[in-house]
């Protein structure tokens, strides 16, 4: 196949190029490109529109939104207080009496009134079915008192507010797995995703999941045209040491990547780990470890030949993970991950550069959060809002850097949006550092630099066709269209053909 007229802006010298066999085969003008033509050679005029490595979303929670996708979670994103409610009371009447309800994606921080979900509001739309309703973050969640009633005996009440129906943290992790759906659920949920991550250009995913969802991702195997690294949560280390599984187990369509761990919780559930409190609690948020039960989980990972991607979000938490990985020794060749790193001084930037650490950031929350009357500076107050997120930083200090969505929403284009186009200047990345964050770095964190992440001859033939050059309309990304999604040289999306979804 052959892509000519276009606009590669990370190969400025060229405006066609050559795939075949899964890989680009060449590169250059439409001229030099047509000499390579047979008999059998499909050629697509690509009309000035811009070609680009596929997007790498390098921290996603990819089944949940397949489930959104397939209605089995009701979702709430960017409704106000009465149509979440609304929304998860024709829910109830469309599941029947006695039927599960769960529902994802509330944010109080955009309401008129930012307080929580409480479990009174939602016994008063459903008091004959068990509800549950997962704040935007997936860091607290709000039942009812009939799905109260069904929390499992090993669920720990520490981060249990029965009074208001408010489980956080691990409670909440444990109480969504005792509930979780079935293996033909999520067989669906994974096809609906992978159809929502090619009209966005996704043609890679790190995925963060519990080790019981791995299954579908084993079965489907490159049969879904998408490239998945998969990062269990910890408490699979067992099962894996037994096995000695390490990571890069797998082929190009499915392997791991490492293990997930959480140091704290979330800005928006009030359980980030904080040096200095947050500004409407005054609490300063916990930890979900003690120091040495983070080193020995890490020394543990290590010893198995296992990355870390250990989610931390406070400075007292990323401090934590910085004196765990210099307490166990963990070597560079793993490449251990910081998931999110919202809050961290310029000091901890340089101490997990010189310690070769490796960063996981998603700007969809600094769109979502940061900047004037949003959550950040209620929560947190103006002065750490301006040094969250603070991408340009982390690249300046030379810590690899990969973006990721965590769903926030999954969408690349907006996340590139607001890297490039943040509200304040330690956030604010160029077009080219931002497409770097999210196609090679990406590569990179994967162990997989190699093979894809660039228009390079020998490279994946994963790419995207946007509609515009965002180059040249940096404060319009979030509204740029992808028009073709290739993995592995086929065509998986093109827009306007559904035949291809």
């Amino acid at each position: 196949m052959i892509l000519r007229g276009g606009v590669v802006p990370t190969v400025p010298t060229a405006d066609s190029l050559a795939i075949g066999g899964g890989k680009i085969l060449a590169i250059g003008q439409a001229e030099e490109m047509a000499l390579l033509a047979s008999e059998i050679t499909q050629t697509i005029d690509l009309k000035g529109r811009t070609v680009l490595p596929g997007f790498i979303d390098a921290h996603t929670h990819f089944l949940q939104v397949g489930l959104e996708e397939i209605s089995s979670v009701t979702d709430l994103s960017e409704l106000n207080r009465a149509d979440t409610l609304a929304k998860l009371a024709e829910a109830v009447r469309v599941r029947g009496e006695g039927e599960w309800v769960i529902g994802r994606g509330w944010d109080e921080s955009v309401w008129q009134d930012p307080s929580y979900l409480s479990r009174e509001e939602l016994d008063r739309i459903a008091p004959k079915n068990p509800v549950v309703a997962v704040r935007i973050d997936g860091h607290l969640l709000t039942v009812n008192n009939f799905a109260l009633k069904q929390i499992p005996a090993d669920v720990n009440q520490g981060q249990v507010d029965i009074s208001r129906g408010i489980l956080r943290e691990k409670e909440a992790f444990a109480f969504l797995r005792a509930i979780g759906p079935d293996a033909e659920t999520l067989r669906d949920a994974l096809y609906a995703a992978t159809a929502l991550a090619h009209r966005l250009g996704i043609t890679s995913i790190h995925t963060m999941l519990p080790p019981d969802w791995i299954r579908p991702y084993m079965r489907e195997r490159g049969r879904i045209k998408l490239r998945v690294t998969l990062y269990p949560e910890i408490f699979c280390l067992d099962a894996l040491e037994t096995l000695g599984i390490e990571s890069g187990f797998g082929d190009e369509w499915l392997r791991l990547g490492g293990v997930k761990l959480f140091a704290d919780g979330s800005i928006g559930a009030g359980n980030a780990a904080l040096g200095e409190p947050f500004v409407d609690s005054g609490e300063n948020g916990s930890l979900n470890y003690t120091d040495e039960e983070l080193v020995h989980l890490v020394r543990r990972a290590v010893k198995v030949g296992l990355q870390t991607a250990i989610h931390a979000i406070g400075d007292r938490a990323i401090e934590q993970v910085l004196r765990a990985h210099l307490t166990a020794g963990t070597p560079r060749e793993l490449r251990h991950r910081i998931e999110h790193f919202e809050l961290p001084t310029k000091a901890q930037i340089e101490r997990a550069r010189d310690m070769g650490l490796n960063i996981s950031m998603q700007p969809n929350f600094v769109g979502n959060w940061s900047g004037d009357e949003k959550m950040y500076q209620a929560r947190l107050g103006a002065q750490r809002d301006r040094r969250s997120d603070p991408h340009r930083l982390v690249l300046e200090a030379g810590l690899p850097l990969a973006f990721g969505s965590d769903c926030m929403p999954i969408s690349p284009l907006y996340g590139l949006h607001w890297a490039v186009n943040a509200p304040h200047p330690s956030q604010r990345v160029s077009v080219d550092e931002g497409i770097s964050c999210y196609t090679e770095a990406g590569a990179y964190l994967s162990f997989e630099e190699a093979k894809k992440g660039k228009i390079e001859v020998g490279m994946d033939a994963d790419l995207v066709i946007l509609d515009q050059d965002p180059h040249r309309v940096p404060e319009r990304i979030a509204e740029l269209h992808v028009e073709m999604t290739f993995v592995d040289g086929e065509v998986v999306f093109r827009r306007g053909d559904e035949s291809c979804a």
